[in-house]
């Protein structure tokens, strides 16, 4: 399931509680247990989610997740709804579906 609270994602099903699972701050998603550490895993630049290298992953936009390279290219596969975390809904979508991918199930 995953939450998401001040930053910090863990696997509980409350926000809150649970594992550590990373955190984000400011488009980049990280291994460790506090907001800002850890090692970089992805990050999330103009709606498209890459890689710890770089490499685009997929894109975020207008309530769609995709498969391509940039903003609002490829086929849809799946809504950002499909991709949620408790507690991540006021974040930006493009956050929230990188944490998912990153941390709860990969997307591609």
């Amino acid at each position: 399931m995953g939450n998401f609270n001040d930053g910090i994602i863990r696997d509980g099903a409350t926000v809150g509680d649970g594992k550590v699972l990373g955190n984000i701050l400011h488009g980049i998603i990280r291994d460790g247990d506090s907001k800002g550490t850890g090692n970089p895993v992805g990050n999330v630049k103009n709606g498209v989610v890459l890689d710890a290298d770089g490499n685009p992953l997929f894109n975020v936009k207008k309530g769609m997740v995709r498969n391509g390279h940039t903003t609002g290219s490829g086929i849809a596969i799946g809504k950002i709804g499909d991709y949620s975390i408790q507690g991540m809904i006021a974040e930006p979508a493009d956050e929230m579906v990188a944490a998912y991918h990153f941390f709860i199930n990969k997307i591609v």
